[in-house]
């Protein structure tokens, strides 16, 4: 039997929570289902920081193409890999202090079933703040517009004759646009995601948690 086994009888009873649950199962599916969480976030945290490592790798070897010698360099020019560079870097440091904070909030709590729950609640607010709270939204999604912007410019930089200027904004522009409504989608399914199937557990850890706490 998994939390959500044991959240579906535990919201069927009209008494009290732990009525026919059998405390330690509910504390082995916290356990489980806290595994299975960070498992996943691990997961992504990695996927993140492979792919900073990637995008400053890609930004340098951009650099160093245009500052060939025989490259006739723009102030453009050595913007776009920086920039695109910088705000990789930026995207890795970000993900790791919210992560580390992340996890220095969990560490508050002790091995109590109250404890377990509030850990487990406080482990999908940060998923839902994620999804949700505008300054988090704006520093995991920007960042990644910015580097894919980066790429794009510099590709057709690089692809384009040494002293032909700078000037294909229509194509710049239609690109930028593209990635950016492709962002915005990807936004929106994760919230509706996170709405679906994060919001409705947290409530339902909540409820049990004040029910546990009622005198």
């Amino acid at each position: 039997m998994n939390l959500n086994d044991l959240m579906e009888v535990w919201r069927a009873q009209e008494q009290a929570p732990l009525h026919g649950v059998n405390e330690t199962l509910l504390r082995l599916a916290l356990r489980q289902d806290e595994a299975k969480l960070r498992a996943r976030q691990r997961r992504e945290e990695w996927l993140s920081y492979l792919l900073t490592a990637f995008i400053i790798a890609v930004m340098v070897f951009f650099f160093l193409i245009m500052i060939h010698p025989h490259s006739v360099l723009t102030g453009w020019d050595l913007a776009i890999p920086i920039v695109g560079a910088a705000a990789g870097l930026f995207w890795g440091v970000a993900l790791y202090v919210s992560r580390r904070r992340q996890a220095r909030r969990e560490q508050c709590f002790g091995d109590s079933l109250r404890d377990q729950l509030r850990r487990h609640i406080a482990q999908l607010e940060y998923r839902e703040t994620r999804a949700f709270r505008p300054a988090n939204v704006l520093l995991t999604w920007l960042p990644p517009f910015i580097c894919v912007t980066a790429f794009l410019l510099a590709n057709m930089r690089v692809n384009s004759e040494p002293d032909e200027p700078f000037d294909d904004w229509p194509a710049i522009l239609s690109a930028g646009l593209t990635f950016g409504f492709s962002l915005l989608v990807c936004v929106l399914d994760l919230r509706r995601s996170v709405k679906r199937d994060v919001v409705p557990r947290r409530r339902r850890l909540e409820a049990l948690l004040q029910e546990l706490e009622a005198p």
